[in-house]
């Protein structure tokens, strides 16, 4: 019942995740001068839902054990930690892998330069 819990949370924060990487995504392209860093505003909400779901654990489940008893125990939120934890981290390992994709694929074309003559002084960008 706990892998099941934990796989259930591993799937719901990657939808999570996916959700403010596209709406960081829109909102950087649709309001100019905007720069919105989609993992940093994941991680800063992971890090809101962890505190809440502390108050939760054990301060409202724990009065309601009888109802809530699976979910009050503090094996189940350090499960529900980790996978926040874990989202967080392949949020940010995702974006440093496609910043060094796009620097990497724009860095040889914008060093490449041909001088086209030596009295206009001008060059072509290649």
């Amino acid at each position: 019942m706990d892998m099941t819990n934990f796989l259930f949370d591993i799937v719901s924060n990657f939808a999570l995740l996916a959700i403010v990487l596209i709406a960081c995504h829109v909102c950087n392209r649709l309001i100019p001068g905007v720069a919105l860093n989609g993992p940093r505003v994941f991680a800063a909400l992971a890090c809101a839902a962890v505190l809440l779901d502390a108050a939760l654990t054990f301060l409202v489940f724990a009065d309601a054990r009888t109802r809530y008893g699976q979910f009050s125990t503090q094996s189940a939120f350090v499960a529900r930690t980790a996978a926040y934890a874990l989202t967080v981290i392949v949020a940010f390992a995702w974006n440093s892998v496609r910043r060094r994709n796009r620097s990497a694929k724009a860095s040889p074309r914008a060093g490449l330069v041909i001088p086209t003559s030596p009295y206009s002084k001008s060059h072509l960008p290649m």
